[in-house]
């Protein structure tokens, strides 16, 4: 009766995990509203408000042209957005993390406290996008173009920014902490002042180009520098840098 009893118990956790493994490798469905997508392609705007959600979680909108776009408060998490013309769009508060926005145009887009967590940016046209107060941790710009944007008040900790342009980009205030600057163009850039400190503290610069650039204001404790080395020191109030 005791082998009986034992062999059941081995039996049902075998079916038991075997159910695991299955539903750990099932991909997830995709949870969004088909209205909302539908309104969305339709009218060009779907927006959270009170009671209700805008739901395109997961939503397959490759390709789209949301130009002009109002997506604000929106929940665009996992969605694809490769490749979407979102120029202009207005994003601002919505959920994008872990969304898919690689080689997207994200022109003068307002992303202003917008969830992007883990979200791909890679190669993504983000000129003059409005990313004020956006948490942007471990988000994937690698490639990305940034001219003029304004990252004001950002959260990039642990970000990839490789290869990144950053020509114009407004940093006051924003948290870059063991970001992934590899080879990023920051030329000529100016960190704004001791009152607006940008945080690079740890991060990576290595062969990063900063030919003029300004670092004043700039924390660099623990940040490893153009040339591979790592400086050991709070620059905080720089006078001057030593690229110039």
């Amino acid at each position: 009766m005791m082998k009986r009893v034992l062999r059941l118990k081995t039996l049902l956790a075998t079916v038991l995990t075997i159910a695991l493994f299955t539903l750990y490798l099932t991909p997830p469905v995709i949870a969004a509203n088909a209205e909302d997508i539908s309104q969305l392609l339709k009218d060009n705007w779907c927006v959270s408000f009170l009671w209700k959600q805008c739901d395109l979680s997961g939503a397959p909108l490759r390709g789209a042209n949301l130009q002009e776009a109002n997506l604000s408060g929106a929940n665009l998490a996992g969605a694809n957005l490769s490749g979407a013309n979102l120029k202009n769009a207005d994003l601002s508060d919505a959920n994008l993390s872990g969304a898919n926005l690689a080689n997207a145009d994200i022109l003068g887009t307002d992303l202003s406290r917008a969830n992007l967590t883990e979200t791909n940016f890679n190669r993504a046209k983000l000129w003059d996008a409005n990313l004020t107060l956006a948490n942007l941790s471990r988000a994937n710009l690698q490639d990305a173009n940034l001219l003029d944007s304004r990252l004001w008040g950002s959260n990039l900790t642990q970000a990839n920014l490789t290869e990144a342009t950053l020509h114009g980009v407004d940093l006051q205030y924003a948290n870059l902490a063991d970001t992934n600057l590899t080879g990023a163009d920051l030329h000529s850039f100016f960190f704004r002042g001791s009152k607006q400190v940008t945080n690079l503290s740890y991060a990576n610069l290595e062969g990063a180009n900063l030919t003029g650039a300004n670092l004043r204001g700039a924390v660099l404790a623990g940040t490893i520098m153009p040339d591979g080395s790592i400086n050991e020191e709070i620059a905080v109030n720089l006078k001057s840098s030593p690229f110039e």
